[in-house]
């Protein structure tokens, strides 16, 4: 089983130790009670999707409201954990690790919200699914966004956050915005490899939470041997942002925005503004949370879900 080494931990000090947004965070982890993510059987399996190679998870009544969730980076659909059970007792969800990101075939080319937002298309296409409650976060948001302004959808709401496609101030945490600016930061990223990457997001990332051994081994493996084609997805990454913000305001699905109010990697103004644009939203801020704020409240993050999906998507 893999696991975060020294040299793991080591380098995600050292970066953290030099990003001006670490001592807020982690002032806000010794206020906090920790707990260490549930470990949970979620059935994964390989499909061919899109001509890709695709990991999936699906469980749940088969004629309830279809709410599929997409990984996050540089974790995976594992990442679901602590709300997996919440959510799969009242929906059939289906959690999809996107190309190129957790298991999932996946190279440089995926590496962008429009690239991604075609594959969501031939996915939803191929599984045959309809009237879908897209739940986006990180990298996902940019996907969902995408999707729901290139495509004629198949969906009949979102809910999106921590990710690019917010208009006004993009406002990034500094390792972020160097790694889009510099190819010699996404370098020396690539080289370092995906253990730093995984520690570094996790310490100044999450609040409350703690990846169990099994989401470890998980996010490991999947980033094993391909630090260097994942990390574009940043090259560029405020003109890809800046291109879908442009158009989000043509969003005619019923979107919910989600935020944790101590997300310092991308923060929670961005939610704001992102509210404000879309025609169709309402906006949570979850409280006590992090970057991975479904990792850090994820009793909340069920029940911001369930009442979205039952009856709030409806009212706007």
């Amino acid at each position: 089983m893999k696991k975060l080494n020294a040299f793991d931990h080591a380098n995600a000090a050292t970066l953290a130790a030099i990003s001006p947004e670490w001592r807020r965070v982690s002032k806000a982890q010794k206020a906090a009670s920790s707990f260490e993510d549930p470990n949970v059987a979620i059935p994964t399996r390989v499909e061919t999707l899109g001509g890709r190679q695709v990991r999936l998870a699906e469980a749940g009544p088969t004629d309830a409201p279809v709410v599929v969730l997409l990984s996050p980076f540089p974790e995976s659909i594992l990442s679901f954990a602590g709300s997996w059970e919440a959510l799969t007792e009242k929906f059939r969800v289906i959690a999809i690790d996107l190309p190129g990101f957790g298991m999932s075939e996946g190279d440089r080319n995926d590496m962008s919200p429009k690239a991604l937002g075609a594959h969501l298309a031939a996915f939803f296409d191929e599984l045959d699914l309809h009237d879908i409650h897209l739940v986006a976060p990180d990298v996902g948001m940019g996907a969902a966004l995408a999707y729901a302004i290139q495509h004629d959808h198949r969906l009949a709401s979102m809910a999106v956050g921590h990710g690019p496609g917010a208009p006004g101030e993009f406002k990034l945490a500094m390792m972020i915005g160097l790694l889009a600016k510099s190819g010699i930061m996404r370098t020396s990223t690539a080289m370092l490899g995906a253990g730093p990457l995984i520690a570094f997001s996790a310490k100044i990332g999450k609040i409350r939470s703690r990846s169990n051994s099994v989401q470890v081994d998980d996010y490991k493996t999947s980033y094993a041997g391909r630090a260097g084609e994942v990390i574009y997805w940043f090259k560029g990454f405020r003109d890809k942002a800046a291109d879908l913000a442009k158009h989000v305001g043509q969003i005619d699905v019923p979107t919910l925005v989600f935020w944790g109010d101590l997300d310092v990697l991308f923060a929670p103004s961005n939610a704001t503004e992102l509210h404000n644009a879309l025609p169709k939203s309402a906006l949570h801020v979850l409280p006590e949370a992090g970057h991975f704020s479904w990792s850090d409240q994820p009793e909340m993050f069920a029940s911001m879900i369930t009442d979205w999906v039952s009856t709030g998507h409806a009212a706007l």
